[in-house]
């Protein structure tokens, strides 16, 4: 799984206002479990989304990046647990009523195995009648990413460029690149590949079924065929 502590620093700047992204989880979130109280935030980075969402709960982080980590504690109230911790096996002594997964974390895991050991943990740790809301990128999206010869993106005088490549159509490379402005005006570059991957959403429903009581899938773009889609939502419901 990747580990974002060389571009911690800068992944704010890069993902932009986490607005929109909090507003929606909300929305499903008070429609389908309007009496939720506590959350877990999975892949919670550097905490924008679990910032958002602690006007309305008792929020927590989890994320295997002590550098992101740090840079959530700094904009979350104070006593806000973060675990430190990878969302494929963690153990924690809490039950939430609501765990999210914004950002396509769940893309940075590359076996299906593992997506169904994520989701295993977050079917354990929500208390009866809890909500698990996730979203992904699709196949057809990162296949349309790898199709462009780069992405370059200004921000605040840096600059990023990023690179997605693949050789087998399933493993997605993003090579990552930051050229970080320096106070004399010359640019340190740092630079991190990212793997992603996707999976059929037959596959993603069954695994979820598996588990989950009730699953429902939002399109964001409203396509009659999600598999074209570039972002799908999941909202799966614990048995009670």
């Amino acid at each position: 799984m990747a580990v974002y502590d060389l571009l911690a620093p800068h992944y704010d700047a890069v993902t932009g206002d986490s607005a929109t992204e909090a507003a929606f989880i909300h929305d499903i979130v008070e429609r389908r479990h309007p009496q939720a109280v506590t959350l877990l935030d999975l892949a919670c980075g550097t905490g924008g989304i679990t910032a958002l969402l602690a006007d309305a709960y008792q929020v927590s982080g989890l994320d295997i990046s002590p550098g992101m980590l740090a840079v959530a504690r700094a904009k979350l109230p104070g006593g806000t647990r973060l675990y430190l911790a990878d969302m494929t096996s963690f153990r924690l002594d809490a039950r939430f009523d609501v765990i999210v997964c914004a950002y396509q974390g769940l893309n940075h895991l590359l076996t299906l195995a593992a997506w169904q050991s994520s989701f295993d943990r977050a079917c354990e740790h929500l208390n009866r009648g809890g909500l698990f809301v996730f979203d992904i990128t699709t196949l057809s999206d990162l296949r349309q990413m790898a199709s462009v010869p780069q992405i370059v993106q200004e921000f605040a005088g840096h600059y990023l460029v990023i690179r997605v490549r693949t050789t087998d159509g399933a493993t997605f490379d993003w090579h990552i690149e930051v050229y970080e402005l320096q106070p004399d005006g010359r640019y340190r570059l740092l630079t991190q590949t990212v793997r992603l991957r996707s999976f059929p959403l037959a596959d993603i429903r069954q695994a979820l079924h598996a588990r989950f009581a009730d699953v429902e899938m939002i399109s964001v773009g409203g396509s009659a065929d999600k598999e074209d889609e570039d972002r799908i939502w999941f909202a799966c419901r614990k048995p009670a």
